[in-house]
């Protein structure tokens, strides 16, 4: 995510520079059979082409906007997961205690309990980021917005059991990691802990219900995560909207021609800087879709989950009352990840 009002040319210059100079060379060579070969049957009525153009802006536009909606839905879901931490920790650190315990337990163990609960919740969310970062079929491809993340070296992704390292201990991690879903058997551990720890007495029933329709939330938002992950942009949308922004692109000089002529000779070759210009509008507003519609890609459109995930941590670990806290994620390069 950027975190700047405007996007450094450096970020841009990759996803351009190639069609700049196609659209520059192709209308440069069509004004060159116009003015100097004599080929005056290129000029061709503007109307049609015109028309063209507004069906096209039409599809772009909904292209566009589909894909903000799934950007958009991906950044409400890790809010709502926010928030849901925030209260399963507060639940916890209430709900558990030693009050109609059968064994009652020190406080120090009691904390360590708390402790537990917390921190398998923060490494379920890292489990969480690290499954939607990874690249399904459809992403493997030359993707210039992924390659800007790859070039930086602190956004370089480790791998799922260092990331948990941080957590949970050698013992844990190894049984988790050989799971096909880690997030999905995270929060299973946290339900059978929970229902050991009611069958002891330290959490009542109407507690160990509240706590279990934290975990039922925290499934929901996964799976929404996951529908949006494993389902990519209908490709029926995405395609034709490729294709139908490059017929207008091919059509577009012939059209101009026939306008730029009806100034005067010299004016043809205006063609080659107005069609770029526009031909570089409407491919843009094509690639801006593109990068928008997997916001789980590990690209510079990302939802920022490592932060959001620093953030919730920080404020878990403050309710259970640690100071050594980690620094909040900083943007690098005016990208926050």
């Amino acid at each position: 995510m950027f975190t700047t009002k405007r996007v450094p040319f450096h970020i841009v210059f990759p996803f351009t520079w190639r069609a700049i100079l196609l659209f520059l060379g192709y209308s440069t060579l069509i004004c060159l059979l116009y003015s100097i070969a004599g080929w005056r049957f290129l000029a061709i009525p503007f109307v049609p082409v015109a028309t063209i153009g507004t069906a096209v802006a039409f599809y772009v536009g909904f292209k566009n906007n589909s894909s903000y909606d799934r950007l958009w839905e991906a950044r409400r879901i890790w809010g709502s997961i926010t928030n849901a931490s925030r209260s399963w920790s507060i639940m916890v650190l209430d709900y558990l205690n030693s009050k109609h315990a059968n064994d009652p337990l020190a406080k120090g163990e009691l904390k360590q309990i708390h402790q537990t609960l917390i921190y398998r919740h923060l490494a379920y969310i890292t489990s969480l980021r690290v499954q939607l970062r990874q690249k399904p079929v459809w992403e493997l491809h030359h993707n210039p917005a992924s390659e800007v993340i790859e070039r930086i070296a602190a956004f370089r992704q480790c791998s799922l059991d260092k990331e948990l390292s941080r957590f949970l201990s050698d013992v844990d991690i190894e049984a988790i990691i050989k799971h096909p879903n880690p997030a999905t058997f995270l929060l299973r551990e946290q339900s059978e802990q929970l229902r050991e720890l009611r069958e002891a007495g330290y959490l009542t029933d109407y507690y160990h219900v509240d706590l279990e329709r934290m975990l039922v939330e925290f499934y929901n938002q996964q799976g929404a995560c996951e529908r949006i992950k494993s389902f990519p942009f209908p490709r029926q949308y995405a395609y034709f909207s490729y294709v139908f922004t490059w017929v207008f692109i091919a059509v577009l000089p012939y059209g101009l021609l026939t306008e730029m002529a009806k100034v005067s000779g010299w004016h043809v070759w205006l063609t080659v800087p107005f069609f770029t210009v526009i031909a570089w509008i409407f491919n843009t507003m094509e690639i801006v879709g593109d990068t928008s519609e997997n916001p789980f890609e590990n690209s510079i459109n990302d939802i920022p989950m490592t932060a959001i995930c620093r953030n919730i941590e920080i404020d878990l670990r403050d309710m259970l009352g640690e100071t050594d806290l980690p620094k909040r994620v900083q943007a690098v390069d005016n990208i926050l990840m």
